[in-house]
């Protein structure tokens, strides 16, 4: 009776102690994120670049102005078998996320925040039918419009490359920076098929270098220059 019991209270502390073990390990890699936010936060690409001396500074102030601030989020839902798949995250406007802010991974290009509440956040990944991004060929710049036809969650579309483009397999595609809330450069994914479109375009199949199904903790982007700029397009697009 004694040996049951104690074999009982070994199985329970077992249980409990591999629990604690959990919630330690789910501890340090939200602080390990955190940490990494704070560097990315530290990079010079998160400035404005004022001119060309290399110097990130505000003119105003003659102190850094930045460009981009970075905030860690955890996937909290997530769906890849889906025409209209989204993701949900544990932060919200409380934690400054906002709609339209870009989200990338620890890998590539994730989605874009499309709904906000007091602490949660809805992002529309890339293997969703609506999202649209520009992508470009890093080594030589020619870029087109990224989606997904709804197949496979690790493949999407790149689409108006012209035939006169050199595209081989395995060539890296990233981000445009064309796309507003993403910034340049960031990873889409490698060339894995590349097929034509009415003789005048390449039909080019990307493997994301996103997994979606593993992906636990996103970055989600803040450009704090967005505004200015949509404020300058918007006048633009009133001149006849």
């Amino acid at each position: 009776m004694v040996k049951t019991a104690n074999m009982i209270s070994g199985r329970i502390y077992e249980k409990v102690s591999n629990w604690r073990d959990y919630l330690y390990l789910r501890e340090q890699n939200r602080m390990l994120l955190d940490e990494n936010m704070k560097l990315q936060n530290m990079f010079p690409e998160a400035f404005h670049l004022a001119d060309n001396s290399g110097v990130f500074f505000n003119e105003q102030t003659n102190d850094k102005q930045r460009r981009y601030a970075y905030l860690p989020a955890k996937v909290i839902d997530n769906s890849v078998n889906k025409q209209y798949n989204l993701i949900m995250l544990d932060r919200g406007k409380y934690d400054g996320i906002e709609e339209d802010m870009a989200v990338i991974g620890p890998d590539g290009i994730v989605g874009i925040v499309n709904g906000v509440s007091e602490h949660f956040a809805r992002v529309l990944p890339v293997i969703n039918r609506k999202f649209r991004v520009s992508a470009k060929f890093k080594k030589n710049n020619y870029f087109g419009s990224l989606s997904w036809n709804g197949r496979s969650y690790r493949h999407a579309t790149l689409n108006e490359i012209p035939l006169h483009v050199s595209v081989s397999k395995g060539d890296s595609i990233v981000v445009s920076g064309f796309s507003g809330s993403f910034p340049e450069g960031i990873p889409v994914g490698i060339v894995d098929k590349v097929l034509q479109k009415d003789g005048s375009f390449y039909i080019i199949e990307v493997l994301l270098a996103t997994d979606f199904r593993k992906l636990f903790y996103v970055t989600v982007v803040d450009d704090q220059m967005k505004k200015e700029k949509q404020y300058l397009e918007n006048q633009t697009s009133d001149v006849p």
